[in-house]
């Protein structure tokens, strides 16, 4: 008949990994089914290790756990109508104001869903409050390797670039190669696009031939309007 949650922490720090908990408490009436399948949207990665459970106050163990695009679904090990339900998980936040939604299932009518409302205003809402201001919106950049061998024998021949951005939702990243006089060799296309952005290059400029053995620049440009967008690495290519 209803059904309202609430999630504690309501502030986090920034890409960190932080252990959340999500109390539910529903209401129904003796003709209800309940539910056994739970949908969280979650704002951020989130972990499929250590999903803690606990109905009407006991422990228990999920009996299945998945993370299936930004979703993190929990299915229960008994049908659940009127006790209360709270579902632990660790999971890591890019966005201020990150909402929590929870919706509940039925595995013997999948594909309805009633939606969980927030026990009180923004119940649901975890903000981090380091993040307004942080002029950085480059986070947790990787560069492997920093030394690599595109001679096709299979061991270090490309190169892995991935990163966090940090306030901007659909961001439009520019990763590029230039060598030391300036010029550039190569633009990069993504190869992953979900809480990292990733991309890979394989030691060729944009004709297709292998670049010379020496030292180059890989420049990571967000075009953002304000902050710091901007990153630039060395990298060394040998044979």
């Amino acid at each position: 008949q209803e059904a309202r949650g609430s999630i504690v922490p309501l502030q986090a720090s920034t890409n960190v990994e932080t252990r959340f908990s999500y109390t539910l408490l529903p209401r129904s009436d003796t003709g209800d089914n309940g539910f056994d399948i739970l949908r969280f949207t979650v704002p951020g990665p989130v972990s499929i290790d250590g999903v803690g459970l606990a109905v009407g106050g006991a422990t228990v163990k999920p009996a299945a756990v998945a993370v299936r695009d930004d979703s993190l679904f929990v299915t229960l090990p008994q049908r659940v109508s009127d006790d209360s339900l709270r579902v632990d998980f660790t999971a890591r936040l890019l966005h201020n104001a990150s909402v929590f939604t929870l919706d509940l299932g039925d595995s013997e009518r999948p594909g309805i869903w009633q939606s969980v409302e927030p026990a009180e205003r923004r119940a649901n809402v975890v903000l981090l409050p380091d993040l307004p201001n942080n002029e950085t919106l480059i986070e947790d950049l990787v560069v492997a390797q920093a030394l690599f061998t595109p001679n096709g024998d299979g061991i270090n021949d490309w190169l892995d670039i991935s990163f966090v951005v940090l306030k901007m939702s659909t961001p439009d990243a520019r990763v590029e190669i230039f060598d030391l006089a300036g010029r550039r060799v190569a633009r990069l296309a993504p190869t992953a696009t979900d809480d990292r952005l990733s991309f890979t290059w394989t030691g060729r400029a944009e004709d297709g031939a292998l670049v010379p053995p020496g030292t180059y620049l890989c420049r990571i440009d967000l075009g953002a309007a304000q902050g710091e967008d901007s990153s630039l690495r060395a990298i060394a290519v040998a044979y």
